[in-house]
C-alpha cells in the first residue's frame, strides 16, 4: 500500500445505504442514475442482493456509499435483516403508478423496525407516467408527514430530483453534521456536497464474481482511479461476509 493510499484509507469514511421495497419499484434503476449510468427499459429483478460503491468528497474527507440493493421478492425477505443491521440510511421505494406498492410501505416501515430502529426515507419512483399516476403526491406526503419520514418523488427514467434525494438524505447523517463545524443551514450543506462531487464526476464500473467462498474470480480495472481508492479495505465491504452471497454480485465503483 502507498503512502497516499494509507492517507486516503485513514481519511475514508463508510455509509451503509440500503435500497428496499416491492420489486419493480425502480429500486436498481435509480442506484443506476446514483451511478451515472444511462436508464435501461429492460426489467431483470435483483437477486438476493446486489452491492455498489460510490465515493464522494466533502472537505478534503472521502466518504464512501456503500450501496445495497435488495430485492423486493418476498422469498428474498429473510436476506435483507443482515443488511438492515448498522445501515446508516434505508430508502424505501415505492411506485406512483401502482397503488399496492404504497399500500404495502406500512408493512416494510414495520418489518425494518422490527429488525432495527431505521433512518428511512420514503421515495415514490415513475413520477414521468403523468397518465398513469395512482398515488398523489399530497397523499404520499400526508402518509409520511404521519409517519415523521422525509418523502421525495423521482423518476429514475428521466433522472429527475436524483441527485437531490441522496444528497439531501446524506447530509442528515451524523458523519455529515459533525464535520459541519461552521454551523450552516442544511440547504447550504446540500448546495456544497453537489458542488464538491458534480464538478468532476468520473464513473468505473465492475462486475465482480464470487465463487462458493465469497473469494472475487475477476482482476479489478482501476485505471484512472488515483490512490486505488475503491480498492481500500476492499474486504471489509460486507459481500458474502455472512455466507448469503453465493451468487453473481454486482459491484459497481463510482469515484465523484
Amino acid at each position: 500500500m502507498t503512502e497516499n493510499s494509507m492517507d486516503l484509507s485513514y481519511q475514508m469514511s463508510r455509509q451503509k445505504i440500503i435500497f428496499t421495497g416491492d420489486s419493480g419499484v425502480g429500486k436498481t434503476s435509480i442506484i443506476n442514475s446514483i451511478m451515472g449510468q444511462k436508464f435501461s427499459s429492460e426489467y431483470e429483478p435483483s437477486i438476493g442482493v446486489d452491492f455498489f460503491s460510490k465515493t464522494i468528497r466533502y472537505k478534503g474527507r472521502l466518504i464512501k456509499l456503500q450501496i445495497w440493493d435488495s430485492a423486493g421478492q418476498e422469498k428474498f425477505r429473510s436476506l435483507i435483516p443482515n443488511y438492515i443491521r448498522g445501515s446508516s440510511l434505508i430508502f424505501l421505494i415505492f411506485e406512483v403508478s401502482k397503488k399496492e406498492s404504497f399500500q404495502h410501505l406500512s408493512e416494510w416501515i414495520d418489518f425494518i423496525n422490527n429488525i432495527e430502529k431505521g433512518n428511512i426515507v420514503i421515495v415514490g419512483n415513475k413520477i414521468d407516467l403523468k397518465d398513469n399516476i395512482e398515488v398523489t403526491k399530497e397523499e404520499a406526503e400526508k402518509f409520511c408527514k404521519e409517519k415523521n419520514y422525509e418523502y421525495f418523488e423521482v423518476s429514475a427514467k428521466e433522472g429527475t430530483n436524483i441527485n437531490n434525494v441522496l444528497y439531501s438524505s446524506i447530509a442528515s447523517l451524523p458523519i455529515f453534521t459533525s464535520l459541519n463545524v461552521e454551523g450552516i443551514s442544511k440547504e447550504n450543506l446540500i448546495e456544497n456536497l453537489l458542488q464538491e462531487n458534480l464538478d468532476s464526476f468520473r464513473y468505473q464500473n465492475n462486475t465482480t464474481n464470487t465463487n462458493d467462498n465469497g473469494n472475487n474470480t475477476n482482476n479489478t480495472n482501476n485505471q484512472d482511479n488515483p490512490g486505488n481508492i475503491t480498492d481500500l479495505n476492499a474486504n471489509n465491504d460486507g459481500i458474502n461476509k455472512n455466507g448469503l452471497l453465493d451468487m453473481k454480485t454486482k459491484h459497481r465503483t463510482c469515484v465523484c
